[in-house]
């Protein structure tokens, strides 16, 4: 099955007026994250300054990253997930873990801090398997939640997290702990 099959089979949760095809939008968000792109931001722009990847996506125009973020946000997840696995099957979710951080919604109002989280989900058990309030730096929190996974815990791991989780003492602590960052 080819990516544009797939992705075709994810169903669009986008009115009726469609100016992209949905199949274009994602292949271009894949490939630009394959380009090293981190953003949606950087999505845009790299559109912009691929304009001849357009018409292979089925696209006329760059998308702006408004049009991608809302898209995203509407998306069924599960849905791209086995779209992806028919074209990738060979892909191993158990052997990846994500690191991500989080603002606690209604923190944060009055005179009260935010609260500030970070932690580390398993993908194929789609649960979290260590969390943590920032109270300083983030990196700091990070390290500490690595410690609490034990020495094994990472050995033969893919720990994946968007550009602002790349610390060099966190890529450090992630191989030393037996497991691989895209930085590393």
């Amino acid at each position: 099955m080819t990516l544009r099959e797939a992705l075709s089979q994810v169903p669009d949760p986008r009115a009726r007026n469609r100016r992209y095809p949905l199949w274009g939008l994602l292949a271009l968000i894949l490939v630009a994250f394959l380009a090293r792109v981190d953003s949606l931001r950087g999505v845009e722009r790299f559109a912009r300054a691929n304009p001849h990847l357009l018409p292979h996506l089925g696209l006329r125009n760059p998308p702006g990253h408004t049009i991608l973020t809302l898209l995203l946000h509407r998306l069924d997840p599960k849905k791209l997930q086995e779209a992806l696995l028919q074209v990738f099957p060979e892909v191993d979710l158990g052997g990846v873990l994500v690191v991500d951080g989080k603002h606690l919604r209604g923190s944060g109002k009055g005179k009260s801090p935010q609260v500030r989280l970070v932690e580390v989900l398993a993908l194929h058990l789609k649960t979290t398997l260590a969390q943590a309030r920032v109270e300083g730096r983030e990196d700091q929190a990070l390290l500490e939640l690595l410690d609490r996974l034990g020495a094994e815990g990472l050995k033969g791991k893919v720990v994946v997290g968007d550009a602002g989780y790349l610390y060099p003492e966190v890529a450090g602590k992630v191989v030393e702990k037996g497991g691989h960052t895209s930085s590393s």
